[in-house]
């Protein structure tokens, strides 16, 4: 196998992403942590005590494991988290703990969108999500300028390259 070439230049994603899925992680914890909680509190009111009390307790406990978990990947993930355009490729970079390198070659697309939801649009991020005809290669965090532009130069070398098929 062929090593991964180190002298590609991976282009980095906003460090806004970072903030913004730390406001989302907060939200999920606020919210499935107590809920689960008060799930376990009813349906323990309403067994007879037994060994299944302290059961009940485990969608809650693993909602806030994995919140404070992910809490804490979220940084390195960012920071990974980029984009390197060549001549016949995209490749798009992604994963902390388990690298993940996508190569989205021009002459396969098929789709290129470009999402932003309400605290996105805050931010001034958006995610570019490409698809092919057998893989689908998504960008978070990119600055809205930046996804329009690379939607558009996508498209554009996507049409080049079908127009010599």
């Amino acid at each position: 196998m062929k090593d991964f070439p180190a002298d590609l230049e991976f282009r980095p994603v906003r460090a806004q992403l970072t903030t913004y899925r730390q406001i989302q992680n907060v939200i999920s914890m606020v919210c499935f942590v107590p809920l689960l909680t008060l799930a376990a509190v009813i349906f323990n009111a309403q067994v007879d005590p037994d060994f299944w009390h302290g059961l009940s307790y485990i969608p809650a406990a693993w909602a806030l494991l994995y919140d404070v978990g992910q809490i804490i990947l979220t940084p390195y993930q960012v920071r990974i988290h980029g984009w390197a355009e060549q001549s016949d490729d995209l490749l798009v970079r992604s994963g902390a703990i388990f690298r993940n390198y996508d190569a989205v070659p021009y002459g396969r697309l098929q789709f290129v969108i470009v999402k932003q939801g309400p605290l996105q649009r805050k931010f001034g991020l958006a995610d570019l999500t490409i698809t092919t005809a057998g893989s689908t290669a998504t960008i978070h965090g990119l600055p809205t300028r930046e996804a329009t532009r690379l939607r558009d130069d996508l498209c554009s070398r996507g049409y080049a390259r079908l127009a010599g098929l």
